[in-house]
């Protein structure tokens, strides 16, 4: 009979041994899936971050550059808004077309009298879409959709007048 309650014992204690290591497994994979998703939060964070601060600076460079009166222009090409940016180098006249099409920032620069179509630019940056006004002759405001559909303005101004 003395053994029967020594194996008794023993299977009690393995049971609880086996439930308390299933018990941590299941939080420990709990634990897991939180982290994951959060890791992900994050990096889909920090990408929509980039992506808003280099369209940002990008534009926002591009303006400077051209901050010369009477330069710069919102045109429509193809009903798609786009920042028209036009210099004069050995008296030719060259323009700068800046623009989101097909889920990207695309730029052209090109002959002043050439004519475009949309998906002859360079792919820049992947982005959502872009909206642009000219608030004054020297204020333009951007709103640009990211890729994960999140708006953002952007003003930049210009020396020039």
């Amino acid at each position: 009979m003395m053994q029967l309650r020594k194996s008794s014992g023993h299977t009690i204690d393995m049971v609880f041994i086996l439930g308390l290591l299933a018990v941590f497994g299941i939080i420990s994979f709990f634990v897991i899936m939180i982290g994951a998703k959060q890791y992900q939060a994050t990096a889909d964070r920090m990408s929509d971050n980039y992506e808003t601060r280099t369209i940002s600076s990008y534009l926002e460079e591009k303006m400077n550059q051209n901050d010369i009166s009477g330069s710069s222009a919102v045109i429509q090409l193809d009903s798609t808004d786009a920042l028209a940016l036009t210099q004069v180098i050995n008296e030719q006249s060259y323009t700068t077309y800046i623009y989101a099409y097909d889920g990207y920032l695309w730029e052209i620069t090109v002959n002043s009298d050439t004519e475009i179509s949309l998906g002859n630019g360079q792919k820049i940056l992947e982005t959502g879409d872009m909206a642009i006004k000219a608030l004054s002759s020297n204020l333009y405001q951007f709103t640009i959709t990211s890729t994960i559909g999140e708006d953002y303005s952007l003003y930049v101004s210009l020396n020039s007048k």
